[in-house]
């Protein structure tokens, strides 16, 4: 048999399959609307490698939807999708609005509501700031005993972070040290206590912290 034989003797099976698709596309059409809500993951990218993200943006929307009960209630979240977010961003305040025509859905179903409608991103410029290490301690000596000095070593450190919040950073404080019942002065290592979320140390070197104890006579 032939191509052209071959094709004609397929060709009512193919004409068969197409009027079945477009019936039961007009079914699906055809039944009552109904609403469902997705969560979308919201992924902000293309953040400038000087700039800090310092607040704290939704990591997903959630997306109201209509449409026929069948296409909707099967509608897996991967297949609803976020277009025409911003490609770029700059330092301080970038407002991302959230349209219903910036979701990508299938063919049939209507985006009716995105929440929320606006997503804030602040971006703060890194910066290094060198701030003095302030020993925490807590607790007394023994009887007869008093605490005399407490010292750092080194007693200053570099610090990075956003800009605006390193700005108002004057000293970062180690974990508190006990001097419950010490009678004689020690040395220890000790930790910086947090300084900020996103503020770090980048002298990675041991915070060696003395503690001075002497007779209350003295």
């Amino acid at each position: 048999m032939g191509i052209r034989s071959r094709l004609l003797a397929n060709l009512g099976l193919k004409l068969l399959s197409v009027v079945l698709a477009v019936f039961l596309w007009a079914v699906v059409l055809g039944e009552q609307k109904v609403e469902v809500t997705r969560t979308v993951p919201l992924e902000i990218t293309n953040l400038p490698r000087d700039l800090i993200l310092v607040n704290d943006p939704p990591d997903s929307l959630e997306v109201r939807l209509r449409g026929p009960k069948t296409l909707v209630t099967t509608l897996a979240s991967r297949e609803v999708d976020l277009e025409g977010l911003p490609k770029s961003f700059v330092e301080g305040e970038n407002v991302i609005a959230i349209r219903p025509e910036t979701v990508r859905v299938p063919r049939g179903i209507e985006v009716v509501e995105v929440t929320p409608r606006r997503v804030r991103v602040v971006l703060d410029a890194m910066a290094v700031r060198e701030v003095e290490v302030s020993p925490r301690v807590e607790g007394a000596p023994a009887k007869g005993f008093a605490l005399k000095r407490v010292t750092s070593t080194p007693a200053r450190i570099r610090m990075a972070g956003p800009k605006n919040e390193l700005r108002r950073l004057t000293r970062v404080y180690t974990v508190p040290i006990s001097l419950d019942g010490q009678t004689a002065s020690f040395t220890t290592r000790a930790m910086l206590e947090p300084a900020g979320r996103q503020i770090r140390a980048l002298d990675e070197v041991p915070i060696i912290v003395g503690v001075e104890i002497g007779s209350k006579r003295s």
